[in-house]
């Protein structure tokens, strides 16, 4: 692997082979400097590497953003080789969409070719085919198969923040790497690593789905079952207190007492025999409302009829008087009278002549019709009078009805209130009848539920049978699980002292590796915890040497050691790995580990130690630089 400032300019590179390779940034027991082991940049340097190997995010956000601003134009690259074939990944330390995979024969090559159209983005696609063809297909529901690499690649690459704590934890989401790994389940997981151990045959897959829907189904059932139950209860509950009755009332009729039943329809004949009220008579009511309006209507009419007759009557009488008084004029002297044509007194006429009018004035005839018009106007004022008396007096009748109005509408009004309290009766009867009818029907209808309870589901029963065959799948599965158990305990034999026993065990709660001391049982602590994950992920490595597993012979720890692990123990580890590297001429595995702990001293040389980095200067670090 190679980590590039510029296409140009190389910082770092690192050549790993086949067998053991060792990654070591020296404590200060080792050093004999006060340089912390810590910040050399170990942990980046896996995650560099299985950036390589496919996985999308090869850094967190700050550091990639710490990255991306000191070196922009950097890159790194790995050649891969498998099965001979020579696999060159190229990543852009800043921003992404330049990656390419290639088949080309180095990262030299690689770089000046640059990315073409049509090469992968990724690995993946190339070690699925290549390595799980058989998997792909059987995979857990929610791993596709673009995650088969993906979720092996989290296993055999285990995230340092893990700390070892599990067979099964694989990635911390701290580290952001986006992995499938970190959000699929355990019984995901589990399923993807018995895949790989050849431990999980097609019965066994088969029944394992079976399982899910039948539990969903159950559990579906289960859930209306209890809904059903609850609505029992609270229906039988509700009849009670409707019908008055204790807690120890049954459905049916017992020697001593009324059941729920008979009760209900005892209360349904109480409620029909109710009397309705009577409702008032309104309708007589409103009939003589409305005669009284047409009478009161009649009489108004009347009344304003005579009174414009009145002032008719009185308009003529003054027009008549008016033409009466023409020849007469009041003054201060007193009443003369005056000619009705000339307006000449009729003394100045008589004494002077008429000076106007050729003939002479006929002054009685004068006198004869302005009597007459008095006498009009005066019969027309008492005929006026007549009928203003009349309008008075049906004005009196008016009058009269008002009373007689009033009691119509407060009878009216009371009529009303005795309707809507007679309808509210007659609707709270109603209402008793329907509840007591609606209580019998519920009586009756919880009866025949009681009668009809189902018993247990069909699917409890299936699941039973479905959940023998998955400990029949297992019982075949043993077979494989003890292969790779005999090798646990060849290493844990090999690494640990004498008196100690491994054992791998795979039941209905999942996967447990243990260790056992000769007379003490199992123990457990933090050190031997991580001390038997190691040794498992070795066994699985094993197998794959041996063709026994569907893995690539890959396995990358880092810093799999815990502070309080003896280091004499932790150096078995290294003895152990370059043993069986020592047993062919081209080791068929790769072990890379990252420690801060020397190796054995015999390991420190360059075939096993294949990068020694310090966290000061900064030139020593991953990058040679302070990022």
């Amino acid at each position: 692997m190679a980590i590039f400032r510029d296409p140009q300019t190389i910082i770092r590179d690192v050549s790993l082979k086949p067998g053991l390779n060792i990654i070591w940034t020296p404590d200060m027991s080792s050093s004999g400097s006060r340089a912390l082991a810590h910040g050399s940049g170990k942990t980046t340097f896996c995650r560099l590497l299985r950036a390589c190997l496919g996985e999308p995010g090869y850094a967190t956000d700050t550091q990639r953003s710490r990255l991306m601003a000191r070196l922009p134009n950097g890159l790194i690259a790995a050649e891969i080789l498998i099965d001979g074939t020579c696999w060159v990944a190229v990543r852009p330390l800043g921003l992404l969409g330049s990656e390419f995979v290639a088949q080309i024969d180095s990262i030299e090559d690689a770089i000046a070719r640059g990315h073409r159209e049509g090469d992968r983005p990724s690995i993946d696609p190339v070690i699925t085919r290549l390595f799980f063809s058989t998997i792909v297909g059987a995979t857990a529901p929610d791993v596709s198969r673009e995650h088969v690499w993906d979720v092996f690649r989290a296993w055999l690459t285990r995230d340092q923040e893990c700390r070892l704590a599990d067979i099964l934890t694989w990635r911390s989401s701290q580290t952001q790497t986006r992995s499938r790994a970190q959000v699929i389940g355990e019984t995901a997981k589990l399923t993807m690593v018995r895949l790989a151990l050849r431990a999980l045959d097609a019965d066994e897959r088969a029944a394992a789905a079976r399982e899910r829907e039948l539990v969903a189904a159950v559990e579906d059932e289960r859930r209306r079952q209890a809904y059903q139950q609850q609505r029992f209860a609270d229906g039988l509950k509700a009849v009670r207190l409707a019908l008055g009755a204790g807690d120890d009332v049954g459905f049916d009729d017992t020697i001593d007492r009324k059941g729920l039943v008979s009760l209900a329809d005892a209360a349904l004949a109480d409620a029909m025999r109710t009397d309705l009220p009577k409702p008032p008579d309104v309708g007589s009511i409103f009939a003589r409302q409305k005669a009284l309006n047409e009478e009161h209507g009649t009489l108004m009419a009347k009344r304003q009829r005579l009174e414009n007759e009145a002032r008719s009557r009185r308009d003529e009488a003054g027009r008549y008087r008016s033409e009466a008084s023409l020849g007469e004029i009041d003054v201060t002297q007193g009443r003369i009278r005056v000619c009705p044509v000339c307006r000449v007194s009729i003394d100045e006429v008589k004494a002077k002549g008429c000076g106007i009018s050729l003939e002479s004035c006929d002054l009685d005839a004068l006198r004869a019709a302005i009597a007459d018009k008095q006498k009009k106007a005066a019969e027309l004022d008492a005929q006026a009078n007549r009928v203003e008396q009349e309008a008075k007096h049906v004005e009196a009748q008016i009058q009269q009805l008002g009373p007689r109005r009033q009691a119509l509408e407060a009878e009216a009004k009371a009529a009303d209130a005795t309707s809507r309290a007679t309808q509210a009766a007659a609707k709270e009867v109603q209402d008793r009848v329907y509840r007591a009818r609606r209580t019998l029907d519920d009586v009756r209808s919880l009866r025949e539920r009681e009668a009809s309870a189902r018993p247990t589901p069909p699917g409890i029963a299936e699941l039973e049978v479905v959940r023998a065959q998955l400990d029949a799948g297992r019982a075949r599965a043993r077979t494989a699980i003890r292969t790779l158990e005999e090798r646990y305990q060849g290493i844990m034999s090999a690494w640990l002292p004498d008196g100690v026993a491994g054992a791998i065990k795979l039941d209905g709660n999942g996967l447990k590796v243990d260790a056992e001391f000769s007379g003490r049982g199992e123990v457990s602590t933090a050190a031997l915890d991580s001390l038997k994950i190691v040794a498992f992920d070795l066994a699985a490595l094993h197998l794959a040497v041996e063709e026994k597993a569907d893995l690539p012979a890959f396995l990358l720890h880092d810093s799999p050691r815990e502070a309080d692990l003896d280091g004499q123990l932790y150096a078995g580890l290294f003895n152990l790995v370059q043993q069986w590297e020592g047993l062919a001429e081209t080791p068929c595995f790769q072990y890379i580990v990252t420690t801060t702990t020397a190796p054995p001293a015999e390991l420190q040389d360059e075939r096993y130690l294949r990068l020694q980095m310090s966290s000061t200067p900064a030139e020593r670090r991953l990058f040679g630089m302070d990022i």
